[in-house]
Order: C-alpha cells, then sequence, then structure tokens
C-alpha cells in the first residue's frame, strides 16, 4: 500500500498548528509559534529644508524656513538649529509623533526670542522612540568641506560686475591684485551663498580706495570657494551682533563648523582666524604731514609695520611673510615672522612728489593682509 500523505492548517491568532506527513496509520504534529512582526527601525528619512537661505531684511512677514523630514516609526522629535561654533541656538522638541510625514519650522530666532546673527547654521533632527531607541540626521558629519569649482565666471571691465555660478551651498573668497603680486583687496572674504547664480559689482578700487586696480594690465581676479554640509541654513539681513548669541544657555554640544571641516584647507580654519588681516603702517614721531594726512617724508625712513592684535597670534602660530612695495613695485620681503616688523626705507631713490607704499602681510596658510599708505616724497634740500 502506497503511504497516505495529509496535510491540515489551522490558523489561530498568530499560531499555526500544522499536522502532516502521516505515514500508514501514525501521525506526527508540530506546532510552530511565529511571533508578531518586530516593528520597524527607527529612521529619519525625506529630510529637506526650504528655503535654504533665509533672508530677514527682505521678509515683509515671520520669515521661516521649513524642514520636512519622515519618521519610520512613532517618537518623539527634537530640531537644533546649531551655529558656526557648534551651539544650539534654538532647541525646538514635540511629544511623540507617529510614523509619517512631518515638518518643523524655524524663524531665525534663538531660545531667548532674539534674531540670531547673519551667518551660517545647520540644522540637526534627533528622535527617539518609547523603548529608547534613537535615530539622528545630521549631514554635517557626511557632507561639505570640499573644494569648489565655481562655474561660467566672467568679469567685465567696463562695468566692474563679476558674475559665476556655484554648484552647492558654500563660502566664497574673492581677491583681486596684481599678477606675481601685490594683493590689494578681498572683495568676498569666505562670505556664504547658496547654490546658483552669483553676482558682484566692484568698484574697481584697492582696498584704501586709492589705486585704480581695473584698469592696471596685469589685474588677477581669484575666486575660491568650498562647500557647506548639506544641512546647511545661511542666515542674511539680521541687525544683531554676532557676539549676542555667545550669551545663549545652550551649550556647545555640536562640532564647529572648521572641526567638522574635510578636504580644503580653508574649511578646516576656525571661522574666527580665517579672514583677511587688519595691519597698519606707522612712521616716526617726528614725521610731517600734509593737508590731506599724507606722511612727508625724506632721507632714510623707518617704517613700522603692525598686525591688529587678533590677528597676531593666528599668523604667528601659521608664520607670514611681510612684502614691501613702492608704487606697486617690489620693494623688500621680510620671512621672520616678526610683528611688530620695522624696515628703514631709502626714500632718496624715489622722485619727489607723491607715491604710494604698500605692505602685504602674507600667511603660509593662505592668509593676507593689505594696507595701502599715500606719501609725498620732499625734493632735498638746495643749499
Amino acid at each position: 500500500m502506497r503511504p497516505r500523505v495529509e496535510m491540515m492548517a489551522v490558523l489561530a491568532g498568530s499560531a499555526m498548528l500544522m499536522a502532516g506527513c502521516a505515514i500508514g496509520a501514525g501521525v506526527t504534529a508540530q506546532r510552530l509559534h511565529l511571533h508578531p512582526a518586530a516593528a520597524p527601525a527607527l529612521a529619519i528619512t525625506g529630510v529637506g529644508v526650504e528655503p535654504k537661505m533665509l533672508d530677514l531684511a527682505r521678509a515683509s512677514t515671520e520669515p521661516a524656513v521649513v524642514v520636512r523630514y519622515r519618521l519610520s516609526r512613532a517618537a518623539s522629535v527634537s530640531l537644533d538649529i546649531v551655529d558656526a561654533a557648534g551651539h544650539v541656538v534654538r532647541r525646538m522638541e514635540t511629544a511623540a509623533q507617529d510614523a509619517g510625514p512631518w515638518q518643523a519650522a524655524w524663524n531665525g530666532r534663538d531660545e531667548t526670542g532674539r534674531v540670531v546673527p547673519s551667518g551660517v547654521y545647520r540644522y540637526v533632527l534627533q528622535a527617539r522612540a518609547s523603548d529608547g531607541t534613537q535615530a539622528t540626521h545630521d549631514l554635517s558629519a557626511a557632507t561639505g568641506g570640499e573644494e569648489l569649482e565655481p562655474r561660467d565666471f566672467t568679469f567685465d571691465r567696463a562695468t566692474g560686475r563679476l558674475r559665476w555660478l556655484m554648484p552647492r551651498a558654500g563660502r566664497a573668497r574673492l581677491r583681486i591684485g596684481i599678477e606675481g603680486f601685490p594683493h590689494l583687496r578681498t572683495l568676498l572674504d569666505w562670505e556664504p551663498m547658496e547654490a546658483g547664480e552669483q553676482q558682484l559689482t566692484w568698484d574697481g578700487l584697492d582696498a584704501s580706495g586709492l589705486i585704480r586696480a581695473i584698469d592696471h594690465p596685469n589685474l588677477m581676479v581669484k575666486l575660491s570657494a568650498y562647500a557647506l554640509p548639506d544641512n546647511t541654513i545661511i542666515v542674511r539681513g539680521s541687525s544683531s551682533d554676532a557676539d549676542a548669541v555667545a550669551s545663549s544657555p545652550m551649550p556647545a554640544t555640536y562640532p564647529s563648523e572648521h572641526a567638522a571641516g574635510r578636504g580644503y584647507l580653508h574649511a578646516r580654519h576656525p571661522r574666527e582666524g580665517c579672514h583677511e588681516a587688519k595691519l597698519a603702517i606707522q612712521f616716526h614721531d617726528g614725521t610731517r604731514y600734509d593737508d590731506q594726512r599724507r606722511p612727508r617724508l625724506s632721507g632714510m625712513v623707518p617704517v613700522r609695520v603692525t598686525l591688529e592684535a587678533r590677528d597676531a597670534s593666528s599668523l604667528t602660530n601659521e608664520r607670514f611673510e611681510v612684502a614691501l612695495y613702492e608704487d606697486l613695485q617690489f620693494l623688500f620681503e621680510e620671512e621672520e615672522s616678526l610683528n611688530p616688523f620695522t624696515f628703514l626705507w631709502d626714500t632718496t631713490r624715489l622722485t619727489p612728489g607723491a607715491h604710494l607704499l604698500t605692505v602685504n602681510v602674507l600667511g603660509y596658510e593662505d592668509h593676507y593682509g593689505v594696507v595701502t599708505q599715500p606719501i609725498v616724497i620732499e625734493a632735498p634740500a638746495t643749499s
């Protein structure tokens, strides 16, 4: 006799009783326990922000950026707004939210209700389920800091208008100088910019306003940029002082912008030290000045170059050179990072009349400073 096979299944709740493989008169039965489906892993997905730039000066109503996200399961959520130093300037928390799409809005104000200063901020989402499971969405840990190549750069000398395309949100620096130096002006000093077309109109002058650099045949225009993290919010048009956030009660619980930076040199620099350096030229106490406040010089003249206090320490640590130029022509270079630095200038080689003395400070990590001083060389006394 051929074996008889019987299959029977009874579904009761989540348990299934299956009797099978009956051979002859004997029957074997096995109970299988199927547990309820496990809850999905907690995740924050579908995150986006609109707009990515908050212009507080142009908004006719209360401005806001909206952060949208999706929860894979029920959880309470906090949205942190973090400044470049890593301080949480605003924290918005919710009660438990069901799985699905949600959004939160930020109006550009800190924990005390003050408008935040203009600058770069980033948003961080954190979710916590009832069983203690947590999830974090912070793109600054994996994005930003890469060198960018702005596209379609054009410069119209007739109008002084410069145009370019930022492939991503980033910081941009635009320098003006003469090929082979001197450096004459920084038009943009790591200014935060959103992705897309950008433009700037230059008046054609150097930092002192004395040199019409745009007409120089060897003019050099250099645009540099690096990417900001993908969770960046750029704030513009604020009337608040940048020092106001320092008094926020929220701690610096996140890495600063430069600590999270990667790749490009300036992305790794502390923001407070990555800028155009300030310096001053001084002449001896007995120097006479004309009615335009130009020093009247003759013979051997000591020239003292001093960095401002806020820049002296950082530039000394990275080391720097001091270069001097007469009427944009190279005069002397000092490479020992001396501050202050005194140079004994032989003015007898110059023709009597008006001249320009330009001084560059050139840091070894690409931080520059410039000052130009108009002077008058006096004619030698006749007997």
